[in-house]
């Protein structure tokens, strides 16, 4: 029996996504350090040969599962110039359909795995700075208190990686049990937007 090539490729192509999603789940509910390639396997339910073969070494599907999502966290801001549009787009995306990816970046930070062992790029977080950069850049009169739009970026993915891991306990801690999840999501979105037109002022704002 022969196996027609393009249902080949699909068949690798599902199973290869059946193993990047067991390791994003492991590594965000473990850290990297805490999963082997032997965990995603069984995870996916594959042999462990066949990640290595596919994806490579551990820390070559920890750069995969980052590279899949941060393609999807950029492009969802797609091609607008307007800086809130894009953080409005890239945090629903996030709290929407990546929440597990979000956790993962945050776990890996505050365990120490160096930065250099990541896909060294965030094009996400880079086309932000770029938009604030230029929405500073572009205003007529700058504020002489400004801030540096780099570390207000820095901010904003701090408060949005920290809000996507400790959300249940955030919620709990400040008695927010009688908000539901798209409440809290559009404040979230709020703040995240006011800090941004406080703190990087251009002409509109």
């Amino acid at each position: 029996m022969t196996v027609d090539a393009g249902e080949a490729g699909k068949s690798r192509d599902a199973t290869t996504a059946a193993m990047l999603d067991a390791a994003e789940h492991l590594f965000a509910e473990r850290g990297f350090t805490a999963v082997s390639v032997r965990d995603i396997a069984r995870r996916a339910g594959v042999s462990h040969a066949l990640v290595h073969r596919y994806l490579g070494s551990k820390e070559e599907v920890y750069r995969a599962v980052l590279e899949r999502n941060e393609d999807v966290m950029r492009a969802a801001a797609g091609d607008t110039e307007d800086l809130d549009v894009a953080l409005s787009l890239m945090v629903r995306e996030g709290l929407a359909n990546r929440r597990s990816y979000l956790r993962l970046i945050a776990h890996s930070a505050l365990h120490g795995l160096p930065y250099e062992t990541t896909i060294g790029r965030f094009r996400g977080a880079e086309r932000l700075v770029e938009l604030a950069e230029s929405k500073a850049a572009a205003a007529t009169s700058p504020r002489p208190d400004a801030l540096e739009p780099r570390l207000v970026i820095a901010a904003i993915v701090a408060i949005y990686l920290g809000w996507a891991s400790l959300e249940p306990w955030l919620v709990k801690a400040t008695g927010l049990e009688d908000l539901d999840e798209a409440t809290l999501a559009a404040g979230l979105e709020r703040i995240i937007l006011g800090i941004a037109d406080t703190n990087v002022p251009g002409d509109d704002g």
